[in-house]
């Protein structure tokens, strides 16, 4: 498999992708502050710089779009 690390990439609103997993284009692991906004293949994670609650830290793309599913994490 292939994964690529995009480093020195800003935190931003919305999201920025951090690295990319295998051939699927958008397929991988994003990060940022507030809520994803971000266009990703569907099963992508986004991780959340600014979540302050069990609902709000994490998230899982539904769709391969720009729908992200919060994953409920312990606080």
């Amino acid at each position: 498999g292939i994964i690529t690390a995009k480093s020195a990439t800003a935190a931003t609103g919305g999201g920025a992708q951090a690295y990319t997993l295998g051939s699927t284009a958008g397929f991988g692991i994003y990060w940022g502050s507030g809520a994803p906004t971000i266009s990703a293949a569907k099963g992508s994670l986004y991780l959340r710089t600014d979540g302050t609650g069990a609902a709000d830290r994490a998230a899982i793309n539904t769709d391969g779009g720009t729908t992200w599913t919060s994953i409920v994490t312990v606080a």
